[in-house]
C-alpha cells in the first residue's frame, strides 16, 4: 500500500513540476521517519527540496540574460589593497544590496586598475543569485545600442526595457568625450531609470569634469541631479589592482 501511495505522490509530483521533490522523496521520507518533528518542520524540508535547486537554475538564468562578462564575487576583492575612498563597513553595507530595494545609484570613481569594476560585476553577481534581476554594458556599447534604437523609431521602447532590470550596471563612464547626440541619450536613460530602479556605474572622472565629458555643463548638471539624487559615491584611491598581479608573477615594471 505505501509502495502504491508512494508512486502516486510521485507521479502527482513530476506532473506538478515538482521533479526536484520528486527525486527526494524517497529519501526524506527515510530521514524524517528517523527523527522527531514537528510536521510542520518536515514540510519545509520537503518544500526545500524544490525551492533551493529552483531559486540556483533561475540565479543561472538572471545570469545568463544580464550580460556580465566575468564572474566575479565580493568575497574576492580585495579591501586591503586599496588606500581608500571604501571602508569595510561601507564595503558591509554595499554587499547587503539594500541600495537596489531602496533604487539608490552606486558610483564608483577613481582612476584604473583601482578594482571599480571587479567591485561592480561582483554586485551585480550577488544581485542575480539573490533574485533580483541585472543588465551590464559599457557606456559606449550601451550609447550605440541607443543611437541604433533612435534611428529606427524604437527609442522609447527600448528605455523602457532598460528600466526593467533591478539595477543597470555602467562601465566606463567618461572613457571618452560624448558626442552631443550621446550626451542628450545618456541624459535620456539616466532620467528613465530615476526612483525606478538601481544604477551601478564605474568612472575615471570626478563629476566636476562631467560638463567637459558631455560638452554640455547643463546637460551634466541636469544628469547629475537626477543620478546622484539617491545615490552613494565611492572614490576608490590605490595602486593598480593589474599592477598587484603583474608584480606577483616576477614581470619587470618599467
Amino acid at each position: 500500500m505505501k509502495n502504491a501511495e508512494l508512486a502516486i505522490c510521485l507521479e502527482k509530483m513530476e506532473t506538478l513540476g515538482l521533479s526536484f521533490m520528486a527525486a527526494g522523496l524517497e529519501s526524506f521520507l527515510y530521514e524524517t521517519g528517523r527523527h522527531d518533528r514537528t510536521l510542520l518542520a518536515s514540510v519545509l524540508d520537503l518544500i526545500e527540496l524544490e525551492y533551493l535547486p529552483r531559486m540556483e537554475r533561475m540565479g543561472r538564468t538572471r545570469l545568463k540574460v544580464s550580460g556580465i562578462p566575468d564572474r566575479k564575487r565580493l568575497e574576492d576583492f580585495n579591501l586591503d589593497w586599496l588606500k581608500g575612498g571604501l571602508t569595510r563597513a561601507a564595503f558591509e553595507d554595499l554587499s547587503s544590496l539594500t541600495f537596489i530595494d531602496r533604487k539608490e545609484n552606486v558610483a564608483l570613481l577613481g582612476p584604473s586598475g583601482t578594482g571599480k569594476t571587479h567591485l561592480m560585476l561582483a554586485l551585480g553577481y550577488k544581485a542575480c543569485v539573490s533574485g533580483y534581476t541585472a543588465y551590464y554594458a559599457s557606456c559606449a556599447e550601451l550609447l550605440e545600442e541607443l543611437q541604433k534604437a533612435r534611428k529606427a523609431g524604437r527609442l522609447k521602447k527600448k528605455l523602457s526595457w532598460l528600466t526593467r532590470p533591478h539595477v543597470l550596471l555602467l562601465d566606463e563612464v567618461g572613457y571618452e568625450t560624448l558626442s552631443p547626440e550621446e550626451a542628450t541619450l545618456f541624459f535620456q536613460l539616466v532620467n528613465a531609470r530615476y526612483e525606478k530602479g538601481s544604477i551601478v556605474l564605474t568612472s575615471n572622472k570626478t563629476f566636476g569634469q562631467w560638463g567637459e565629458m558631455m560638452a554640455d555643463n547643463a546637460k551634466a548638471t541636469a544628469t547629475l541631479d537626477r543620478l546622484l539624487h539617491h545615490a552613494r559615491v565611492y572614490s576608490l584611491k590605490g595602486d593598480s589592482y593589474r599592477m598587484k598581479d603583474r608584480q606577483k608573477t616576477g614581470v619587470d615594471m618599467i
